[in-house]
């Protein structure tokens, strides 16, 4: 599936608000739009969340620390509601909503200070892929 892609600070779209359940933006054309950082939650765990029969573990690795590792990736990944790519052209968070709605950016301060920092301060995390 294609991501749908908003370029911010072109022509109308810039990012409203970030609220603990929502992300409000306007895209180019000056619709609003309203992405749910919950479904995008569950859609990214759906994905990456694994059962302890999915690792190949080192020797000497016992169950119980793979359970640890389990668990605490399904914690992590139940706050994650994406993927991030900065620091080269284009700078971009894609979320994980059903449209995959990707944001791109002037610079990754741009993406630090209108998104991702608004995104930490509700608890939500985004995958480094650099």
């Amino acid at each position: 599936m294609v991501p749908k892609i908003v370029r911010l600070g072109v022509a109308n779209a810039r990012i409203k608000c970030v609220t603990p359940q929502t992300l409000e933006y306007t895209d180019e054309a000056g619709q609003a739009h309203i992405v749910n950082l919950e479904e995008c939650a569950r859609n990214w765990a759906r994905r990456h969340n694994y059962q302890k029969s999915d690792f190949e573990r080192p020797p000497g690795t016992t169950e119980e620390e793979v359970a640890v590792w389990v668990e605490k990736s399904a914690k992590w990944n139940s706050r994650c509601v994406g993927q991030r790519e900065l620091g080269r052209e284009p700078n971009w968070v894609e979320l994980t909503n059903n449209e995959r709605t990707r944001m791109e950016f002037n610079s990754s301060e741009e993406a630090y200070k209108y998104l991702l920092w608004p995104l930490m301060k509700f608890g939500w995390k985004t995958f480094d892929l650099t």
